[in-house]
């Protein structure tokens, strides 16, 4: 086993590299700010875009809603600002030269808000949970409290045992070799560290119970309400005790009015929000010099979901007519009032896989010469359902203007009005035609990868599921979760290979070459397409400390991102 990462070394110039690169990662687009001085105490109240379904497996808290989940819950790993995975609860990384194997040792003295240790144990059974087996173990009886994994079935498909190697420590075996294995234990930000009674017990969506800097006090579904953790583990760089803050209410105001007047009233000590529908918020916000504001990068990559399994977009000719009817330049000045990227990729120029070569951009002769080679290959007029968020008045506006642009290239739209509970629940397995949803992330695949293959277990004749159905052919049906993440329902094998043999290659260059060659692939299949890349904004007011504390393993996190900030080292200057 060959040792990657360790919690305890430290080099000063590696740090100040990684402090470089988060301050040219980032924008900050106004100056105001709280004392240098920290100061304990107080609570406050931050203004949110997403609501609290639930805090079990399945209940994937959504950006600005993850933002909250991650002051009761940490990660086994985080992300420095340069990308790279470093442990966190984790104290060191070990991994097999064949990259199939990976020993995880736990920090020491650790503990759950319940008093429980972070442990071997509990490490064995959150992987466990995530990836489907207490789910199945409950379908077949023998652990009738187990929880759902929800679409972590597939997202952990790759993984084949996980095994208690330790008091501290377990080792993760995977089927198919992924260097990048620690991305996919990151999951995003959303792999928490759950206590065992929560997983176990009756209440695990509805209390949650986690290692961080806050402990559950109370939520709705607008709501979640978190007080200091007096026992948490970690320190400031004096040896103080963290967190700052008594406690923290976030409120979920779906419009972004509330949101922008909370911020600048001081109600609240701050207010995230997203470019997809909130541009001339965060462009008059970030011109307030009273307040400061902070932005993201540009790394979420919203996609257009093209189901390949039913009409029109069973049809290549349909998907490249769609995909060159979108006028991404106008959608960018209209709706995103400039603060987008028009894309020339599937993924943004940050992100391994990017690759311009046969993107299907705008072009409106082409999109009308692919609408007409649709009729003749069919026999009908092209045309389609467009889902959208009736509730929001910029998802309506979006819908409207995609409908636009696809009706000019002799497209007919028809839009469909759905509750934001509803696109979720039919996008998983898909069951409309399209869909436009932000799933890719990142500058990395972990993000990336499960969306755009048609088997997450890369065909694993002994995964669990297929064990499963050769037990009983009543749970042959959750083989589905192999592909409960493709949302176009494709198989393309040239570019699934690519991905599979990209993963497992330790090589940069040669792995960037392999992901490039998916890309292009992808894009000249027209499998899926998008309209702009995603960039995230926070603002506040009388608060301190914000991106100051590094990580647990040194080094800075990204300041700014999806899920916001961390508010482990924030204080409140009033």
């Amino acid at each position: 086993m060959k040792k990657i990462f360790t919690g305890s070394r430290r080099k000063v110039a590696a740090v100040m590299a990684i402090a470089l690169v988060a301050s040219l990662s980032q924008v900050t687009t106004s100056s105001a700010s709280g004392a240098s001085t920290p100061k304990r105490g107080g609570k406050i109240t931050v203004g949110i875009f997403d609501s609290f379904p639930g805090f079990c497996m399945a209940d994937n808290l959504a950006n600005s809603a993850l933002m909250a989940g991650r002051t009761i819950y940490e990660t086994w790993v985080e992300q420095r600002a340069d990308g790279v995975m470093v442990p966190y609860l984790l104290k060191s990384v070990d991994k097999s030269p064949d990259n199939k194997t990976w020993l995880l040792t736990l920090r020491d003295g650790i503990k759950f808000h319940d008093g429980s240790p972070l442990d071997a144990t509990a490490l064995q059974l959150n992987l466990e949970a995530n990836r489907g087996t207490l789910y199945l173990n409950g379908l077949i009886g023998r652990s009738p409290k187990s929880p759902s994994s929800g679409t972590g079935a597939g997202y952990n498909a790759n993984i084949t045992e996980v095994i208690k190697t330790g008091a501290m420590s377990v080792t993760v075996k995977l089927y198919q070799a992924d260097a990048t294995f620690l991305e996919t234990l990151y999951a995003s930000g959303r792999a928490f560290a759950r206590s065992i009674a929560q997983i176990t017990g009756p209440k695990c969506s509805t209390v949650p119970i986690g290692t961080g800097a806050f402990k559950y006090v109370s939520h709705k579904l607008t709501e979640l309400v978190v007080a200091k953790n007096d026992n948490y583990w970690r320190k400031d760089a004096k040896g103080g005790k963290l967190p700052y803050l008594d406690g923290i209410t976030f409120t979920f105001l779906p419009d972004a009015q509330p949101r922008v007047a909370g911020v600048k009233s001081g109600t609240f000590a701050a207010s995230m929000f997203s470019v997809a529908s909130e541009a001339k918020q965060m462009i008059d916000l970030a011109k307030n010099k009273k307040l400061t504001t902070i932005r993201s990068q540009e790394a979420w990559y919203g996609s257009h979901w093209l189901n390949h399994k039913i009409a029109p977009f069973s049809s290549k000719n349909a998907r490249l007519a769609y995909s060159h009817a979108l006028d991404r330049v106008k959608w960018n000045k209209v709706r995103l009032k400039g603060l987008g990227t028009v894309p020339d990729s599937i993924v943004g120029k940050a992100n391994i896989m990017y690759n311009p070569k046969g993107y299907a951009g705008y072009d409106l002769k082409k999109a009308k010469q692919y609408v007409a080679a649709y009729k003749a290959e069919t026999g009908k007029n092209m045309e389609f359902s467009l889902p959208y968020i009736s509730a929001s008045a910029d998802s309506t506006a979006g819908a409207r203007l995609y409908k636009t642009m696809a009706e000019a290239a002799g497209i007919k739209v028809n839009l469909l009005s759905v509750t934001t509970a509803e696109s979720i629940q039919k996008a998983f397995p898909m069951q409309f035609q399209m869909l436009p949803l932000l799933l890719m992330e990142g500058t990395g695949t972990a993000f990336a990868l499960p969306f755009l293959v048609s088997d997450t277990s890369g065909g694993n004749p002994t995964h669990f599921l297929r064990g499963a159905a050769r037990i009983s052919p009543a749970l042959a049906g959750l083989q589905i979760f192999y592909s409960i993440l493709n949302l176009s329902s494709f198989k393309d094998e040239v570019s699934e290979n690519l991905l599979f043999a990209a993963r497992a290659e330790p090589n940069k260059a040669k792995a960037k070459k392999l992901y490039m060659q998916a890309t292009e692939r992808l894009q000249k299949e027209a499998h899926l397409t998008n309209m702009a890349f995603t960039q995230y904004q926070l603002t506040y007011n009388k608060l301190g400390g914000v991106g100051k504390l590094g990580l647990a393993a040194g080094g800075q996190r990204l300041l700014m991102t999806n899920f916001g900030i961390d508010w482990t080292g924030v204080w409140s200057t009033k």
